[in-house]
């Protein structure tokens, strides 16, 4: 299952995250988090040009150990007034990269405003600048919309405990119907899955009859949380790659250990009916 990861690297560049009390690693910690990744075998990072310093960050890693270069998915720059190109060219030089994997639109809205384009993008980007292009979603009916698009090799999606089968399942095996690569993030839901009951903030109180379930099934069943939520992200067969994201080298070797630990399927059959009928409940932008 590990080959299935991806290290998300947000919290490289920007204080990130509900249960994050640390802040953003140090340099040498954002090395070592890498240097660790490398060596476990995950040669796959996400990014983004709007991650603060993680682009530099990445850069500063392959500086210092050209032989461990990682293959990068980034996004396009949110800032309006930097071109798709000069996005594309500013990513690569931060990172000491030759080319980027897949390039990503940030949202389903930069996708939209961007469409018209989509074919001189590819035309001109591809196998020069970037591999492959991708969206990153929130809704079903965003990725719907991305269905029939021949340019759009990659959808990258929330999918957890809470967001979870019930929810989107039958629209992803639509995706790859079309032969749509699927990336899942929000694995631990931005930490969520991990605070204590007096820690939730008080405009998500709604979830916690729902965070109570999850840990009444990880007690029943003795299995950590961490491991309850990595594993039933990794389980679906419809998910190509996962994506998690650390603050430390301790948390990035508790996650290869629960991607090798498998947990009975049966197991997976409860949260599979969860239903959050409150979406904004699911989506950390709205928090």
């Amino acid at each position: 299952m590990k080959e299935k990861l991806i290290l998300g690297t947000v919290q490289f560049g920007i204080n990130y995250g509900i249960n994050n009390s640390i802040g953003m690693p140090s340099e040498n910690d954002v090395n070592a988090i890498l240097a660790c990744a490398y060596n476990s075998g995950i040669r796959t990072l996400d990014t983004a040009a709007a991650y603060g310093l993680a682009e530099n960050r990445i850069g500063n890693f392959h500086e210092l150990n050209a032989n461990q270069k990682f293959t990068v998915n980034t996004k396009f720059s949110k800032d309006s007034s930097v071109t798709w190109l000069q996005s594309l060219i500013n990513s690569i030089h931060s990172m000491k990269l030759e080319q980027i994997d897949t390039i990503m639109f940030h949202s389903f809205e930069s996708y939209l405003n961007n469409k018209p384009d989509l074919k001189e993008i590819y035309a001109t980007g591809v196998s020069k600048y970037f591999k492959r292009i991708g969206v990153s979603v929130y809704t079903n009916e965003e990725m719907e919309a991305l269905i029939n698009d021949e340019w759009v090799s990659v959808v990258q999606l929330p999918f957890n405990l809470l967001d979870n089968h019930l929810k989107r399942n039958a629209i992803v095996e639509k995706l790859r119907e079309q032969k749509k690569e699927i990336h899942t993030r929000s694995c631990f839901l931005q930490g969520l899955f991990f605070l204590n009951q007096d820690k939730v903030p008080e405009k998500l109180t709604a979830v916690k009859p729902f965070l109570n379930k999850l840990k009444q099934i990880a007690v029943e069943n003795k299995i950590e949380m961490g491991h309850l939520a990595l594993q039933y992200a990794l389980s679906k067969s419809y998910i190509d790659k996962v994506l998690i994201g650390v603050d430390t080298v301790t948390q990035l070797e508790n996650n290869i250990k629960w991607a090798k630990e498998t947990i009975d399927g049966a197991v997976f059959n409860q949260i599979d009916l969860i239903e959050v009928t409150d979406l904004d409940l699911l989506n950390p932008s709205k928090w």
